[in-house]
């Protein structure tokens, strides 16, 4: 986060299943409106023969 090409951004988003207290440390929070977020998700995309729906 301290890169000089990432600095002025008014957003950092990232995704954990269980280092939620760590991140928390670092001055991460919930989404302030979370009812507004969505995502595309393809797991398997990159596994030979897989293709996005």
């Amino acid at each position: 986060m301290d890169h000089p090409d990432l600095q002025g951004l008014r957003r950092f988003t990232l995704a954990t299943g269980d280092a939620h207290g760590l991140y928390a440390g670092f001055g991460f929070t919930a989404p302030l409106r979370p009812q507004s977020l969505m995502e595309r998700y393809f797991p398997a995309l990159y596994e030979t023969g897989a293709a996005a729906p």
